[in-house]
């Protein structure tokens, strides 16, 4: 666990402290939208920033063994005219892979660098939820007549300046994105032309397929955040009632094998304060079907729930060439209740009043494939503190298809990780 893990608790406190703060000071109303339309993943942000730093970590590798196989060869063992040559053609693949590193190198720190800017955004907005739980309680006082009513106006009044100051925050949050995006956009511009000046004719025609590809993931995504917003928007304006169906997730995406994978889900709230999940995908490729994939879950008013999912896919088309994979999980999960009715008079009409949530998560999932028998298996259970985790533990089996195994674990507490096992099969050593 890093310091990444804590961001879900931080946020999950700020948006109590606004929701409770919201029932006194109308300003706070907007500022809890404000963080629940900011709320991110750093954790998984801090994952891809480390794959793409390592990414460039192996091209450095690659330039480096390639200089010193070219090196190796002597001149008595090649003294024909065509080495030259071909130690040109090395040196351009190298400088190729230069232009590949730093790109590879400035995604990675973008990625965390904006992981970062999630945390201290996170900071932020325990910090002003807290001053507004406080504020909320000075005016509650005042409306009370312990002390001078004329209080809450000033009261509502610092809440619309800290409205100000959240949205002027947000707005940072959503330069650094910005600024992220920039890094992916021009910079793989910048990399396709200067690849394409170093001898590969073929960057920038690989450039624009990537961005008629992308452009269907861009749209999905666009309209998903769009539709999630007017449903955030219309919760906060009615406390939540009467919307059944609280946020979607639309995708449009293509792999590197030019499978696309099409499809969505959508969180639908009942009646009786229960929440179900669903969701599913279609993988369409060169060779026609290849998989897709089913998920849903069901939560309880009562804080229990259960969820489950499975995935196959067969990138060279189901009942063509070699066997296919499949992904599963299951999961089961406990959660305090999150809020507390007041008011109503016993008919349920009262408020509904955010408060800490404590709970704890089990689930198992892992991954086979058909055609080699290999897979992994992966158990884990964790304690949480307002929807984030506290303490984790995960254990892992890996078996190659050939009677071999290996074992590994993990206890992720505050302070830092506790391995158990070997993260690397003996296989693969």
């Amino acid at each position: 666990m890093t310091a990444f893990n804590s961001y879900d608790t931080l946020m999950g406190t700020a948006d109590i402290e606004t929701g409770i703060a919201q029932f006194i000071l109308p300003p706070a109303v907007w500022i809890k939208l404000q963080f629940t339309l900011s709320k991110g993943n750093p954790v998984n942000l801090e994952k891809a920033g480390q794959a793409w730093m390592d990414a460039a970590q192996s091209v450095e590798q690659t330039k480096t063994l390639l200089q010193q196989r070219v090196a190796a060869i002597s001149p008595q063992d090649w003294t024909a005219d065509d080495r030259p040559g071909y130690e040109q053609k090395v040196q351009e693949f190298v400088a190729q892979l230069d232009i590949l590193q730093t790109y590879f190198q400035a995604v990675g720190i973008a990625l965390i660098s904006y992981a970062w800017a999630l945390m201290v955004y996170a900071i932020f907005a325990v910090a002003m939820g807290t001053f507004l739980a406080a504020l909320a309680a000075v005016a509650a006082a005042a409306l009370a007549g312990i002390i001078t009513a004329e209080i809450t106006a000033a009261c509502e009044a610092i809440a619309a300046t800290c409205l100000t100051v959240t949205l002027v925050a947000t707005g940072v949050l959503a330069m650094a994105a910005q600024l992220a995006a920039m890094v992916f956009q021009g910079g793989s511009l910048l990399a396709a032309v200067a690849e394409s000046g170093k001898g590969n004719d073929q960057a920038l025609s690989d450039f624009m397929t990537a961005q008629a590809t992308g452009s269907a993931a861009a749209l999905a995504n666009l309209g998903q955040n769009a539709i999630n917003g007017g449903l955030a928007a219309a919760g906060s304006r009615g406390g939540g009632r009467g919307l059944p169906v609280s946020k979607v997730d639309l995708d449009a995406d293509r792999n590197a094998n030019h499978t696309w994978n099409i499809g969505g889900g959508a969180t639908v709230k009942t009646g009786a304060g229960n929440e179900i999940t669903g969701g599913g995908h279609v993988k369409w490729g060169d060779h026609g079907l290849a998989g897709g994939d089913l998920s849903g879950g069901f939560k309880s008013s009562t804080g229990l729930g259960v969820n489950g999912n499975v995935e196959y896919t067969d990138e060279d088309g189901i009942g063509q060439g070699d066997h296919g994979s499949v992904k599963y999980g299951a999961g089961a999960s406990v959660e305090t209740p999150g809020s507390v009715s007041v008011g109503g008079n016993g008919t349920g009409n009262g408020q509904s009043v955010p408060i800490p949530t404590v709970g704890g998560k089990v689930g198992i999932e892992g991954n086979h494939d058909f055609e080699t028998g290999e897979g992994k298996v992966s158990g884990s259970a964790s304690g949480q503190l307002n929807g984030g985790d506290v303490v984790k533990g995960t254990g892992n089996v890996n078996y190659d298809g050939q009677g071999h195994t290996s074992t590994s674990g993990t206890l992720g507490l505050p302070t830092g990780d506790i391995k158990a096992g070997d993260e690397t099969p003996p296989w693969d050593k």
